[in-house]
């Protein structure tokens, strides 16, 4: 039996360890706050007033405002929790919510609004305690911070029932239940659980009661919550023991007891040793009701529990007296008179205690009118200056309306003096752009032209006197100039649609390195006419965003282009890469290169610049000037690199 109760101890001690390790942590500010409330608590009642004290100084020589509001509301759940003087636990709290006030640290501000509620709890203000547990809330809905709603309607609910709104208090215990889909600790579901199972008993209703209870306790096992796992055991062994169910009750009891073991909780040991020897004595089994009401005394002694002493005394009392030892029973009689009548006078002193601490608490309700008339005013204050200022602004405002005014004929004159100006510059530029045009048109189709009526003129007069090779070659030039008159035509229909504006540059989404491909495909025969290669060093999809068409043109325009500068068995190297996040197309070619006075020239229409290529190919003019217009409007770039007899190499960069 030893060994079995052993081997159980220690698995829970290890279940205990082990949760604890793995727990998950919560809300830090939720966490700093319940820390206060913990029966055994981290450092001494001095240690934790000279920590509080010295961040309280350093936050005050440091000048920070927030950090001492801080450090004044520890000082006051310090005064609350440890020293439980609530006169100097409400000095601080209110200078600290003095502090925030001024500064709207609000969020603090909810866990000042927590402690003051505590206070007037505690010294039985339940009104004014669940008016700052409201104030709290309203806060809170800034925040939405779900755990610190669970804890405040937690709060809320123990006020209400000890309030006797008992209905209130289930509301309250419902809302926590309603968000435990929304946060990650139990506590909070486990903690409104157990209530709402004392609420059920306090009516009566134990079936309704044990089912609440049985979820707390369910909850609390999961986590690795002992301390509060026995303690939900003990109020089932209590509530089976008023349903009449004596068995059930002990076993609860008896679980409970042994986790309390565990935990060495020697106040929590004494009300188990105490509830299983009531049980005994109610069985009439009187030898094991005595052995645990010796060991329940013990233990109380030893945490100096009156309250379960004088529960021992009474129970032995009763126990000799059954068993016919009146001696006995006689001396814990008298014990638990004695002690009674000790507890009464401790009761009474509690009383009178209670009874000035609400005294002082209620002196202190004046400073926390003033804070709340300060606030007020600090309202009324700003709504003042905001009239002020909006008085300012409408003076401003009818000035500057006059003085707009005033100015108003001399700024319509200038505006239209302006506009006149600009339609000028624009009928010049649109003239000269005109011009530009026809002296293109006249010059460049005049070439191909003049060509195509002599190749036509010789093959009419002359075919009999010509060779099958003369027409062979004459026809090969007509092609060269059928081609040189199309890519003339094809040109100027773009750039003029482009000036225009019938081209819609709208964006889609396509592959850079096969659109080279493609156009490396297409015009490879004319490439192999010279015996030059065409090279596609692109490595991988480059996908941009841009007008297909227009760039396509680009494309096709620049690797011609190429391909007339370039010598035969030359090499023309087409490259697409992402660099710096940009898509970047290059086309190189080993041809005869630029001075940078031609380079100078490209792009520009007012220095149209064309050059025979190396089989003597006419150009348009009008190709690098197109490319420029289109890379441009699709928000790119374009630029060239070359020297004279070593090549060129022309780029444009897209996003």
């Amino acid at each position: 039996m030893f060994f079995i109760r052993f081997l159980s101890g220690t698995l829970v001690l290890l279940t205990v360890v082990f949760t604890l390790a793995v727990a998950q942590v919560g809300d830090p500010n939720i966490e700093w706050y319940r820390s206060f409330f913990l029966e055994k608590k981290r450092t001494s009642i001095e240690k934790a007033l000279s920590d509080a004290d010295a961040r309280l100084q350093h936050a005050a020589k440091t000048d920070d405002a927030g950090s001492m509001a801080s450090a004044l509301t520890e000082t006051g759940l310090i005064h609350l929790t440890y020293t439980h003087d609530y006169g100097k636990a409400m000095d601080f709290l209110i200078e600290a919510m003095s502090v925030e006030d001024s500064l709207q640290l609000q969020e603090q501000q909810i866990f000042t609004c927590l402690a003051i509620a505590k206070v007037f709890e505690e010294v039985g203000d339940y009104p004014n305690s669940a008016e700052f547990l409201q104030q709290a809330l309203t806060i809170n809905e800034t925040f939405n911070n779900s755990e610190v709603l669970a804890l405040i309607q937690n709060e809320l609910g123990k006020v209400n029932a000890s309030s006797r709104k008992v209905d209130a208090a289930f509301a309250n215990y419902q809302n926590v239940l309603n968000l435990k889909d929304q946060i990650k600790d139990r506590h909070y579901e486990a903690e409104a659980q157990f209530n709402l199972g004392h609420l059920y008993q306090q009516q009566g209703k134990f079936d309704s009661a044990l089912r609440h209870q049985k979820v707390a306790l369910s909850i609390r096992r999961s986590m690795g919550d002992s301390k509060n796992e026995a303690r939900t055991l003990n109020d089932i062994g209590e509530l089976y023991q008023a349903m009449g169910n004596s068995e059930k009750a002990l076993a609860n009891h008896v679980v409970a007891l042994e986790i309390r073991q565990v935990l060495r909780d020697k106040r929590a040991m004494a009300e188990s040793f105490n509830n299983i020897g009531a049980l005994y004595f109610q069985q009439k089994n009187y030898q094991r009701a005595v052995s645990n009401l010796v060991l329940a005394l013990d233990n109380a002694q030893e945490s100096d529990d009156k309250h379960q002493i004088r529960k021992s005394y009474e129970y032995l009392s009763e126990c000799y007296e059954a068993v016919g030892d009146y001696k006995k029973a006689l001396e814990y009689k008298d014990l638990y008179v004695a002690i009674s009548e000790l507890a009464q006078a401790e009761q009474n002193e509690q009383q009178m205690l209670t009874t000035q601490n609400k005294y002082e608490i209620t002196k202190r309700q004046t400073l926390i009118e003033n804070l709340e008339i300060d606030r007020q005013n600090q309202k009324r204050f700003q709504n003042i200056l905001f009239v002020v200022i909006a008085l300012i602004l409408v003076i401003v405002v009818l000035v500057l309306y006059l003085y707009v005014s005033q100015q108003r004929s001399n700024r319509r004159l200038k505006v239209a003096h302006d506009q006149l100006n600009v339609q000028n510059l624009e009928l010049q530029e649109l003239n000269a752009t005109k011009d530009k045009f026809f002296s293109i048109i006249s010059h460049d189709l005049k070439g191909p032209l003049n060509s195509l009526t002599s190749f036509s003129s010789l093959l009419i007069n002359h075919t009999d006197s010509l060779s099958k090779e003369e027409i062979k070659m004459f026809a090969s030039d007509f092609d060269k100039s059928l081609k040189n008159l199309f890519s003339l035509l094809e040109n100027l229909l773009e750039w003029s649609r482009s000036q225009t504006g019938n081209i819609e540059f709208v964006p889609e989404s396509f592959d850079l390195a096969a659109m080279l491909e493609e156009n490396k495909e297409l015009l490879k025969a004319q490439a192999q006419n010279k015996s030059i290669t065409l090279v596609n060093e692109s490595q991988e999809k480059v996908l941009i965003n841009a007008h297909k068409n227009s760039i396509n043109t680009v494309v096709r325009n620049l690797i011609s282009n190429a391909i007339k500068f370039t010598p035969e068995g030359g090499t023309i190297t087409l490259k697409s890469s992402r660099q710096n996040g940009s898509a970047v197309t290059s086309i190189a070619d080993t041809g005869v290169g630029m001075s940078q006075n031609v380079i100078d020239k490209l792009f520009r229409l007012d220095s149209k610049h064309s050059t025979k290529g190396t089989a003597n190919e006419k150009g348009t003019g009008l190709g690098l000037i197109l490319c420029k217009e289109f890379v441009e409007k699709n928000g790119g770039k374009i630029w060239v690199n070359s020297k004279e007899g070593e090549g060129t190499v022309f780029y444009f960069s897209l996003q």
